[in-house]
């Protein structure tokens, strides 16, 4: 025998199945009874810079500050995945980025140098210093991509930091031409 529903008990059932689906939706977005994946944890480490490091020893600085927070947050947190970071670096009030890197826990168990080498660094980051960026101190694989030292003497930002140290740009002056040249 079949049973017909009338109208309104059909709306009712309607009604309920479509709340369930839209509680299925939501449980299934939330990933509830799924395990937690811990996201990608971003952090900024500034380094002090003193005197007139080479490019060379400025990099290694910044890798190795970097290299020390990679570590502890892989180290206190074993849930996390990943991690994101931006490393400034800060010689007499100026705070620029250096390089940015992006690094997987695995990436950092199986090789903290090769990991480092896929940084996104920052070339204008040594003049913007104040610091002569045309010299030989290039060895990180990532800077010897950076154009050849001929070009780089044509940088407006590496003349601008040449004319600041030699005092022909006051550091007004000095900051009013970086930002113009961004």
């Amino acid at each position: 025998m079949l049973n017909f529903l009338s109208l309104p008990d059909l709306k009712k059932m309607v009604e309920k199945l479509l709340a369930a689906a839209v509680l299925a939706f939501f449980l299934e977005a939330f990933s509830l009874g799924k395990p937690v994946q811990a996201e990608p944890d971003s952090m900024t480490v500034t380094v002090e810079v003193y005197g007139t490091p080479t490019r060379g020893d400025l990099d290694r600085q910044a890798e190795s500050a970097a290299a020390d927070e990679i570590t502890k947050a892989f180290t206190q947190n074993s849930e996390l995945s990943s991690v994101q970071i931006n490393v400034l670096g800060q010689l007499n009030g100026r705070v620029v980025p250096i390089f940015s890197l992006n690094v997987s826990r695995e990436q950092w168990s199986s090789n903290r140098r090769t990991a480092l080498q896929t940084a996104q660094y920052y070339y204008s980051s040594y003049s913007l210093l104040g610091l002569d960026s045309t010299d030989e101190g290039r060895t990180s694989t990532t800077l010897a991509q950076a154009l050849p030292s001929s070009l780089v003497s044509r940088d407006p930002s590496v003349q601008a930091g040449e004319a600041f140290r030699q005092g022909r740009l006051s550091s007004e002056e000095y900051d009013q031409l970086i930002n113009a040249l961004d």
